[in-house]
């Protein structure tokens, strides 16, 4: 077969994926207002005539007299199995730029991989791509960002109208995600902390990361200087289409380095299954969910997920049938008459028992003392004689933000 009849029958390939992408709610595009097209020109100011493209998503909403967004996509069938090229995104970004109106977005599909430089330029474009197996499927990848070094970028008008537009006419949920409370999630934590070592005693991560191999088929790489999306640096994160958790090397050997794991952990055992893509995932907002006072405010998926995963990872690390045993056994051996409970308070002697409580479960677990203090709190572990509204809040930019 020739590439031209190769590239015909991926493209038409590619046509079937996404009108099934669209009818399953992955693309985040209500399918009542998507017409996918093939071989479609649209005007170029500099050609001063139409440009082809392999396929289109027009999105119209109800009664209107011309499309909102529009996705255009590009069809890079790979039989000798090299890897797109830098340069193939770099000038189907040069083509999408051309084309006149606003809401114009970017779309490349693959039967092999990107090259990380096409990846990175991507992801700075906000292009979307696609690579798809031999089965149709494509991979899932959740991040885990640093929230300090977020960007505070002035939004233009063009890009809070895309979003707006975005937001108002796509899908509001990701398929397949269980609400699970925190009571599930220590539950599902236990059966694999109990295959580990029967809870005999506290995480060792170099055993557990050779288990998690063995018993569950995963990869893990730690050598990556991770990328940064959307204003953030990624710290870690699953990639699911080939099982394998990745952990930027600035973090290894840190006191956030178990919390991290355990986050990507958690998607990997909760979130596996999830059909979501990422872009529409990253356009969520933050959570503001509050913990401490019990209130839901997680308003939407991305919330959901992101609070499951920060849960599962204080699970798995700080299991509440260790962490109890162990409070009360070390409290008892500096001889608190009440170990079970911490009151906290001005005087000296109440601090210092706080913190060699702290530190000495930090140390005994493997995990940063900031982890510690938010399961004593979530426990209800602690009374004090004043609010401590300054260390709430750096709890809720560790776990919930």
């Amino acid at each position: 077969m020739n590439t031209v009849k190769i590239g015909d029958k991926f493209e038409d390939k590619s046509y079937d994926l996404i009108v099934k992408a669209i009818k399953n709610g992955e693309l985040g595009i209500s399918e009542s207002t998507a017409k996918v097209q093939k071989k479609v020109g649209y005007y170029s100011k500099d050609r001063e005539k139409e440009i082809i493209f392999d396929l289109s998503i027009e999105v119209w909403p109800k009664n209107a007299e011309r499309y909102t967004l529009l996705y255009l996509i590009e069809c890079k069938s790979s039989p000798s199995g090299h890897n797109v090229p830098v340069d193939d995104v770099e000038e189907f970004n040069t083509k999408i730029n051309q084309v006149a109106g606003g809401g114009v977005k970017g779309v490349m599909i693959t039967d092999n991989k990107f090259q990380s430089g096409g990846l990175t330029f991507a992801k700075n474009k906000r292009m979307m791509l696609i690579e798809v197996d031999k089965d149709d499927n494509h991979s899932i990848i959740l991040h885990r960002t640093n929230k300090e070094s977020k960007k505070n970028e002035k939004e233009n008008a063009d890009e809070i109208f895309f979003k707006f537009i975005k937001k108002a006419l796509g899908l509001k949920k990701v398929k397949g995600l269980k609400r699970l409370s925190a009571i599930q999630i220590e539950n599902l934590a236990l059966p694999i902390l109990q295959k580990y070592n029967d809870l005999y005693s506290s995480i060792k991560i170099d055993s557990f990361i050779e288990h998690l191999k063995s018993e569950y088929d995963l990869e893990f790489d730690f050598t990556q200087d991770l990328e940064t999306a959307n204003g953030k640096k990624i710290e870690g994160y699953f990639d699911v289409k080939n099982k394998k958790i990745l952990i930027d090397k600035s973090i290894i050997g840190l006191e956030k380095f178990p919390f991290v794991l355990g986050h990507e952990l958690g998607h990997f055992f909760l979130h596996s299954k999830l059909k979501v893509n990422q872009e529409r995932y990253e356009d969520f907002a933050d959570s503001e969910y509050d913990f401490f006072t019990d209130r839901h405010n997680l308003v939407n998926d991305r919330n959901w997920i992101e609070w499951q995963a920060n849960k599962f990872a204080i699970s798995l690390f700080l299991p509440k049938v260790l962490f109890l045993p162990h409070l009360i056994a070390y409290r008892q051996s500096i001889g608190i008459s009440r170990p079970e409970h911490i009151y906290l308070d001005e005087q000296t002697i109440n601090k210092q028992d706080y913190y060699k409580t702290v530190d000495y479960l930090s140390d005994y677990f493997g995990i940063s003392k900031t982890a510690v203090k938010f399961r004593i709190e979530e426990l209800n572990l602690i009374t004090y004689a004043k609010p401590k509204d300054d260390f709430r809040s750096v709890v809720r930019r560790t776990f919930f933000e």
